[in-house]
């Protein structure tokens, strides 16, 4: 349950892009407070990571394989996540406008 309701701070992926040897991919990331994202995988019900952030977090989305999240924050850094490893990397230090290109 989150208070935080808006298209950029919700991204909801199910089988858009099929890999070898997974069958479904159901996951989920939202905003748990301001500063908190957590991802869970819709077809088991858990909690695959629980993300904090020192800054207000604005926009979120999973690529379409659920294995990256972007997400940028309110003094528009723009921040790369491993899912599976927590592995976080900053990309730019200033982003006006993100968006995942399919391959």
């Amino acid at each position: 349950r989150t208070e935080f309701m808006s298209p950029h701070l919700v991204s909801v992926r199910i089988n858009e892009r099929r890999l070898k040897g997974r069958d479904d991919n159901k996951k989920i990331a939202y905003l748990v407070d301001l500063k908190t994202i957590s991802i869970v995988d819709l077809i088991f019900g858990i909690t695959l990571a629980t993300i904090s952030h020192d800054t207000r977090i604005d926009w979120i989305e999973l690529n379409e394989t659920s294995r990256k999240l972007l997400f940028r924050d309110k003094k528009l850094r723009l921040h790369l996540l491993d899912v599976e490893t927590q592995a976080r990397t900053t990309l730019l230090n200033y982003c006006s406008y993100v968006q995942w290109v399919p391959m």
